[in-house]
């Protein structure tokens, strides 16, 4: 990027005619502006979650329907962690709040700008009352280019300049509906969707691995270092000079010593 190179504001992005600037660069489309509720399923298209006095605390259960919570929003994909649930009963009696793929969820309150898309292995899960949820209508907008859009910069800074409330921001459906959308035909909203979905799940991908390699190391670094097992193999004629054993070659089995020791801090090898 040049040293002129600046952010498009949510204004210019909705009343430019042929750009939409992304993180990952600039797509030049022709494009058309409609506030959300236009682009949106008819029946509830854009709806808040159960209120307080329809789900409490102590309807959770151990096994049964996941419901997405602010915490479970993460960076367009949904967290599959501590996920609360309730049962095959109150998932009936909440049929109304069902997520379907390809909804998106946000934040109502707090992180306003903060969105999931829904996918497949989310359908049928339920959202809480802290959320929003937005559904669109397939034959006017794909859901992957509108939650691309959603967390578009410029989208994420408007949103949060138009929450309600000094100490707490908050949305509510009359504000999101009425957002304006900017997009292109439906071919090249899969076309940018796309694109933009193969670099996520790249970095998605990367991100795992990274945890993955993370992992191993604090295993070996444990392995080596706190449990002092290669010491232990050498105590335990587990072990030749020469020989490697899991997670480390002979020539740096070679340099731990013979055995343990008394001290301190417990037992440590020889020298240490």
């Amino acid at each position: 990027m040049g040293s002129g190179w600046r952010v498009m504001s949510f204004s210019e992005m909705v009343t430019s005619q042929g750009k939409l600037e992304t993180e990952y660069g600039h797509f030049r489309c022709g494009l058309k502006v409609d506030p959300l509720w236009k682009l949106c399923c008819s029946e509830r298209g854009v709806q808040t979650g159960p209120f307080g006095s329809q789900l409490h605390q102590r309807d959770y259960v151990q096994v049964g329907t996941p419901i997405i919570t602010v915490e479970h929003l993460g960076e367009n994909r949904i967290i599959h962690r501590n996920l609360p649930c309730v049962s095959d009963k109150d998932k009936a009696r909440l049929a109304r709040y069902t997520l379907r793929q390809g909804d998106v969820v946000f934040s109502r309150v707090g992180s306003v700008d903060r969105r999931s898309l829904v996918r497949e292995t989310e359908d049928g899960w339920l959202f809480s009352g802290r959320c929003l949820r937005v559904r669109p209508d397939p034959n006017k907008i794909e859901s992957a280019y509108l939650s691309y859009f959603f967390g578009l910069p410029a989208f994420r800074e408007h949103i949060r300049s138009i929450a309600v409330g000094a100490t707490m921001p908050s949305l509510n459906t009359r504000i999101l509906r009425d957002v304006p959308i900017a997009y292109p035909s439906l071919p090249e909203q899969r076309r940018i969707a796309h694109i933009l979905g193969t670099l996520d799940d790249k970095i998605e991908l990367n991100r795992r691995m990274n945890a993955t390699l993370e992992g191993m190391a604090q295993a070996l670094f444990k392995y080596w270092f706190v449990d002092f097992e290669p010491v232990r193999a050498k105590m335990e004629g587990r072990w030749r000079r020469g020989e490697s054993l899991p997670g480390m070659p002979a020539e740096l089995y070679d340099l731990f010593p013979e055995r343990l020791v008394a001290s301190a801090l417990g037992d440590v090898p020889e020298g240490w």
